[in-house]
């Protein structure tokens, strides 16, 4: 395994990353670096195939499919996946049926509601179909893209995730293509800030800073700590957010270890 193949943000960790897949994500979501000219670490248009034997040997867990969907030629997908010991699956599309555990992205599109299996309406949730119920225990967590400005629909989601015993990582956006949305009291070359009523005071949003290998507006510190202990106030200890507050590698956050493991030993169980 090539050293230049290996994800700089993974380094230290037990995760590595897996793809079969090979040009742009069709999902293109919103400000995917994957997609991003020149921006991921690899060449995505060459798969990215860790050695069986050396991930093996070595304990790794295995992210399928780094930049990429679980459910985009799915089956090539599940084929490599299971040459592995350890693996588990990230997708955006509500198809939970894999042979392992899940990571699902609810809001690929962040401004709009977030996917959700509960038929509430005061969630403001667009429905999983009923058939997805059966492998919603597959899920080791769900992943909710945050905003400044959808954090209202972040909420609705939160509450109805958790009340199904399912753990929610935030990730927070980040920007390179255009400026956060929102109503901002200042915008400078290097921050921008608004005005919280929660908090009662002006706080900095967003820094432009390089995170890992490019540049991007960052949610700072500040505005992640707000929005964690916002949601923490629905989900609890179930709600946390990926990377820490002080850096975005994995080797400091160990949610995808964490949860997976968790959620392996489940299904073991389970005999699933």
């Amino acid at each position: 395994m090539s050293e230049e193949k290996v994800n700089p943000k993974m380094k230290g960790s037990a995760c590595i990353d897996c793809r079969v897949q090979i040009g742009v994500c069709p999902n293109n979501c919103n400000q995917c670096f994957y997609n991003r000219p020149g921006a991921f670490y690899c060449d995505i248009n060459q798969p990215q195939l860790p050695d069986p034997a050396d991930v093996n040997a070595k304990g790794l867990i295995v992210r399928m499919n780094s930049g990429h969907d679980s459910n985009l030629d799915r089956e090539v997908v599940i084929e490599q996946a299971q040459k592995y010991n350890q693996f588990f699956f990230n997708t955006s599309i509500p198809n939970f049926d894999f042979p392992g555990p899940v990571v699902f992205t609810a809001n690929g599109l962040e401004e709009e509601p977030a996917w959700c299996p509960i038929v509430d309406r005061k969630y403001k949730t667009r429905l999983i179909h009923p058939k997805q119920d059966q492998f919603i225990d597959r899920l080791m967590f769900v992943r909710l893209r945050v905003s400044l400005t959808n954090l209202d629909l972040i909420e609705y989601a939160v509450a109805a995730w958790t009340a199904m015993n399912v753990p929610v990582v935030l990730t927070f956006m980040a920007y390179y293509s255009q400026t956060p949305p929102g109503t901002y009291v200042g915008v400078g070359d290097e921050e921008i800030k608004f005005w919280s009523s929660s908090v009662g005071s002006i706080i900095p949003a967003y820094r432009w800073r390089k995170r890992i290998l490019n540049s991007y507006w960052c949610a700072t510190p500040e505005f992640q700590k707000y929005v964690v202990q916002r949601m923490q106030k629905i989900g609890g200890t179930m709600v946390t957010m990926c990377g820490t507050y002080q850096g975005d590698k994995c080797n400091g956050c160990r949610n995808c270890e964490t949860y997976y493991i968790q959620r392996a030993k489940y299904l073991i169980e389970k005999g699933t």
